[in-house]
């Protein structure tokens, strides 16, 4: 549920508590790797489509058919390689950003931990993205 308030992320997770450990990333598109992933959910909104928060993970690369949601990325630490499915990649480190859109087929490799801030929208409604 959304708060009717400014909401700031720390890259640390909630003062006091850190990031929570989420656990080993149980997904077929791993393909090298033993991800552990640590987090904090700091915002969804009312309809659930909308997050924000910190995520943490250790080096893997994984092989997306199709990203599932809309996503903004801004790295705090780390860095992360994709390439795209004409073997464009595009290489971001700590203090830059990216849009990764739905339905992207790419390489998310990640040769070192890495912590990024998110916001995701992931459309439970099913409208088309708007063309460019």
């Amino acid at each position: 549920m959304a708060e009717n308030t400014v909401i700031r992320l720390n890259r640390d997770g909630p003062e006091g508590t850190g990031l929570t450990f989420r656990g080993h990333c149980e997904s077929e598109n791993v393909i090298d790797g033993d991800p552990v992933e640590s987090g904090h959910n700091y915002f969804t909104d009312n309809t659930g489509q909308l997050t924000a928060g910190v995520w943490e993970c250790t080096p893997y690369t994984s092989q997306i058919d199709s990203y599932p949601v809309d996503e903004f990325c801004f790295i705090l630490s780390g860095k992360v390689v994709i390439t795209d499915a004409d073997g464009r990649a595009e290489t971001f480190k700590s203090g830059e950003c990216f849009v990764i859109p739905k339905g992207l087929k790419c390489t998310w490799h990640m040769p070192e931990t890495v912590r990024k801030f998110y916001v995701i929208f992931e459309d439970k409604g099913g409208a088309q993205q708007a063309p460019e």
